[in-house]
């Protein structure tokens, strides 16, 4: 996987592309969703939140997005666009079988199978060495997974996810010990 930085990545996408983003994933107007100027990088600020449409096409994520995603957000301290598409696969499939056996995705739990690691510019998860299970999803697509997934985002208002923590430095230790489950989650 190429490591190009942040800052370095433009966007491919067109006004047509957009449109079509939009309309698929029924995308508010009032949060302004915008292609990027030709010179403008892949930067989050106070006003704006980066989306790579790969977390939404290929990777099942919606808007809204869930409780359960926003408090993941805040719980590792990462924003929307720091997260990698195949980390938001990992989030969304543990979210379904939650819900497929009954149960309410949790935090804690999320942390029990796995655990944040830095990919570059980018957050990604990786299964728990030490957890008291194995992962609930340990492959990941490589061969039918876009590998130009970078150069393929918009802008849109930072109000789309609401209190957004300041951008994480993806080369600063992370801190991520094992969960207390609740008498539930434990079940």
């Amino acid at each position: 996987m190429s490591r190009t930085g942040r800052s370095s990545i433009r966007s491919v996408f067109t006004a047509k592309d957009l449109e079509i983003f939009v309309d698929t994933y029924r995308i508010p107007e009032r949060f302004s969703p915008t292609l990027p100027r030709p010179d403008d990088p892949t930067e989050c600020s106070p006003e704006r939140i980066v989306i790579y449409t790969l977390s939404f096409s290929s990777c099942g994520v919606r808007y809204p997005l869930s409780v359960f995603k926003v408090d993941l957000l805040r719980h590792l301290g990462i924003r929307f666009s720091q997260l990698h598409p195949l980390a938001f696969m990992r989030v969304v499939h543990f979210e379904l079988s939650c819900v497929a056996v009954s149960g309410e995705p949790s935090v804690p739990l999320f942390c029990m199978f796995y655990k944040l690691v830095s990919d570059g510019d980018w957050f990604t998860f990786a299964n728990r060495k030490n957890s008291v299970s194995p992962p609930c999803y340990s492959f990941m697509p490589t061969s039918t997974y876009p590998k130009e997934w970078k150069n393929r985002f918009i802008f849109a208002s930072a109000a789309m996810i609401p209190e957004s923590p300041p951008l994480r430095d993806p080369k600063a230790p992370i801190e991520d010990s094992v969960p207390v489950l609740s008498a539930d989650e434990i079940v």
